[in-house]
């Protein structure tokens, strides 16, 4: 998933030279990989299995079979020969420790995760070639590091035909990323791959015999990660540099400034913070916010680039989108499945630390990203203002001031005089290296700077009470230069406006994700185990013969469901290879199949005492969450309809099940048994007969609160939701009783009160925030409903 590398920040006050001497800790970000730019696609995998994985034993098969031993799941050609080890050379890592730390003392650099090797491992002269008995040809190339805790790429001349599949996987295919096809292609032929856990890897490149040309790429480049890239996160939250730091969704962060934010991870080794912004067309052109010092590792010692040097560094950008927590007060790692990779640099402004990359794909539609507005203000602010970032590629973090801010001089000699915003402390949350390029909001959720440095940090869960400082984006506004500046492309037609007001491209028909699992009211996850004699997952993997297992959904309207989110606990054994994802529809149980997705969730474990646990997506240490999208969004008419998972291999899996906080709550958990087909989980006693339901979530759009009454808005609305306070009030007095009910988007009752006649108001109970009701109720026979978010 992501990587590891925290952008430093410069401590810097406006007092002495003896202040910048003892918080040396400049907040740049990132080293260099390589890439140009153009008009290419994003790093989207497209599934798949690799054909070494879905090859029989070599015992099997014969002379074409896969070799898959614990060493080289590597195919055999006529010859029995295989691929060539391409062996990194060693390189001394306590040297480059050393440096790393005395970067971050003395204002050099970057923190980096990775060391670098450059390559030219080609595929056509160095890539072994096993022709297949239907003609289909595979191509494989493994590479090995010693020591390295995962493995990213470079690829460039990279062209590959429709019929193609590229996948690069580890020794055991416990990590495997793929395919990646001809939607991949880009006109400079040229693709970062995200990292893949262990030492070693293997490239497989597989086509038909029928393809109208022949594939080809090159390996540039070979990093090798020594930082444990993969298990940055949650590792951040086990330490308490982040104690301070709320977790985005669970703090008073207004939701759609969060889907804004995003983890930028470059050139393979290093991460920023940024934010997608919009311009006055609301066009959706995919616009990224952040620092200059991400993409240029010299900045901060005065070293300025030219423009190929940008151009390259931004074509190696890949963007996370909704790297949060799923749910608040556990350790559950978010979703990294959303990303898009490279990027076109627009607006590069050295001296005032201001970058404009725009992404060379918009963002999905299932992505569900929000473009934040901008203030373009040219005098110093009071008010509130907030932050959020990713720290140390971690979960996005929230952080709060109330105070004045005030323009400053930041490394004078590098960094243009009063070019930037002093935020003299922080009320709630600090950065942190790898919060660099992150935004700065105003009261009104206006981007008004990007985070360059400071001096901030969590002393235990309260801030340390020191300043950092923020690139003030209006001097960037307008240069002399009109290709280099942030007016040209915020604001492209010339309309004059120095403000801009986001934008929601899912507004008329917005994204949502459906849960059974209400954790405001106090349900819980567990795991729920057979009892002996029998052993496993209740809901999982186990010694019985029961496999699939399913949630159920009810819609008042027909929905589009795009894919769904899976909460996976901590699991035991190897490897989730083989788990398939299901849609089905039904009217009193799961009947028509709909729909089947493979599951490759990518995160892994490592253990500096045992080495690696090869794990997808860490899924050993801490409980994760990943998404499943569905090749097309499948339509579903009003009506009941059930997401399930399917476990076809011998390997150890499940989902996490709701402990129900009151009796009241049906069950919605459905298991398969071989002999009687689909049985509710509350009316099946071999797994313990319970009422529960799986966090299991799909993501849906769809006109679902069309069943309820008018609903009358704006001014004409007597009705009013403060969120802070869950306090729903009416305009005037009752002069009656008033029953409130409170639904879900899909109907389903969350909750019933009443305002008592002689009041206007009624405390409703606590639910996550963000969560969406819909308040129905009855003043002087008249029906009212509204939309409110908590």
């Amino acid at each position: 998933m992501s990587p590891e590398t925290m952008s430093y920040r410069v401590p810097f006050t406006r007092n002495s030279k003896k202040n910048m001497k003892h918080n040396k800790l400049f907040l740049l970000s990132l080293t260099v990989f390589f890439l140009c730019c153009a008009d290419a696609s994003a790093q989207i995998s497209h599934g798949g299995i690799p054909v070494a994985a879905a090859l029989p034993h070599p015992l099997e098969g014969g002379a074409h079979a896969v070799a898959r031993s614990s060493v080289t799941p590597l195919l055999r050609g006529e010859d029995g020969g295989v691929a060539r080890t391409f062996d990194m050379p060693a390189f001394n890592l306590d040297s480059v420790m050393q440096e790393d730390q005395l970067d971050g003392q003395s204002m050099q650099r970057s923190y980096r995760f990775a060391h670098k090797f450059y390559t030219q491992i080609e595929k056509k002269k160095d890539a072994a070639l096993t022709v297949l008995p239907d003609g289909t040809k595979v191509w494989q190339i493994y590479i090995r590091s010693k020591g390295a805790l995962s493995i990213n790429v470079l690829l460039t001349d990279f062209e590959l035909p429709q019929g193609g599949k590229l996948f690069v996987y580890n020794e055991d295919f416990s990590h495997v990323i793929g395919s990646f096809d001809y939607r991949n292609n880009s006109p400079e032929k040229i693709l970062p791959l995200r990292p893949v856990a262990g030492e070693s890897i293997i490239i497989e490149y597989s086509e038909p015999a029928d393809v109208p040309f022949e594939g080809n790429f090159t390996v540039s480049e070979v990093n090798h990660d020594y930082r444990d890239f993969l298990r940055v996160e949650p590792r951040s939250d086990v330490v308490n540099q982040f104690d301070c730091m709320p977790d985005a969704l669970c703090s008073e962060a207004d939701n759609q400034l969060v889907r804004s934010t995003v983890l930028l991870v470059i050139n393979g080794v290093t991460s920023c913070s940024g934010v997608l912004v919009n311009n006055t067309e609301n066009d959706g052109a995919p616009y990224i916010l952040t620092a200059t010092h991400c993409l240029n590792t010299d900045l901060d010692r005065g070293v300025y680039k030219d423009s190929a040097h940008y151009m390259t560094v931004a074509g190696t950008v890949i963007t996370f989108f909704n790297y949060d927590r799923p749910v608040c007060g556990s350790q559950l790692k978010g979703t990294g499945e959303l990303t898009l990779t490279e990027t076109y640099p627009r607006a590069i402004m050295e001296k005032r630390d201001v970058a404009l990359l725009e992404l060379r794909k918009k963002p999905p539609v299932y992505y569900n990203a929000y473009y934040a507005g901008w203030n373009m203000a040219e005098d110093g602010q009071s008010g509130m203002y907030t932050s959020l970032h990713h720290p140390s590629t971690a979960t996005k973090k929230y952080g709060k001031t109330e105070s004045n801010l005030s323009i400053i001089s930041v490394l004078p000699g590098i960094f243009e005089p009063q070019s930037h915003w002093l935020v003299p402390y922080w009320t709630t949350g600090s950065t942190y290296p790898g919060s660099s390029g992150s935004p700065l909001f105003d009261k009104n959720g206006l981007v008004i700077g990007t985070l360059t440095g400071g001096s901030s940090y969590c002393s235990n869960t309260s801030p340390n009470g020191a300043s950092d400082y923020f690139s003030i984006l209006h001097k960037s506004w307008e240069t002399n230069d009109e290709n280099n500046r942030l007016k040209t492309w915020l604001d492209p037609n010339n309309k004059g406006l120095t403000q801009q007001a986001g934008m929601n491209p899912n507004k008329d028909s917005p994204l949502f994700r459906l849960n059974n699992i209400d954790f405001s009211a106090g349900d819980s996850l567990e795991v729920r185990t057979l009892e002996l004699p029998d052993s496993g997952y209740a809901y999982g993997s186990s010694n019985r013969q029961t496999i699939e297992f399913a949630e159920e959904f009810t819609t008042v309207n027909e929905v589009e469901v795009f894919g769904t989110y899976l909460l996976v606990p901590p699991l035991p054994s190897n490897g989730v290879i083989g788990v398939e994802i299901s849609i089905y529809s039904g009217t009193t149980r799961p009947q028509e199949l709909l729909k089947t997705q493979t599951f490759s969730p990518q995160y892994m474990d490592y253990s500096r005492t045992v080495g690696f646990n090869p794990k997808d997506k860490d899924m050993m240490s801490f409980g994760t969450e990943s998404f499943v999208l569905f090749d097309e969004p499948v339509k579903i008419p009003d009506g009941k309809f059930f997401i399930s998972y399917k476990i076809n291999n011998p390997v150890s899996f499940c989902v996490y099940n709701a402990n129900f906080a009151s009796e009241s709550k049906p069950n919605t958990a459905w298991v398969n048994d071989p002999s009687l087909g689909w049985v509710q989980a509350n009316t099946y006693p071999p797994v313990q007969a319970v009422k529960t339901s799986l966090a299991i979530q799909p993501l849906v759009r769809g006109n679902v609160i069309t069943g309820l009454p008018n609903i009358s808005v704006g001014k004409e609305a007597p009705l009013f939701f403060d969120p802070k306070s869950h306090t729903l009030f009416l305009q005037e007095v009752a002069n009656e009783p008033v029953w409130v009910n409170i639904y879900s988007l899909t109907g389903t009752l969350m909750e019933k009160t009443q305002i008592n006649k002689g009041e206007k108001s009624v405390s409703l109970a606590e639910k996550t925030k963000g969560t969406i009701g819909i308040v129905r109720l009855l003043l002087s026979n008249k029906a009212y409903s509204k939309k409110i978010i908590y």
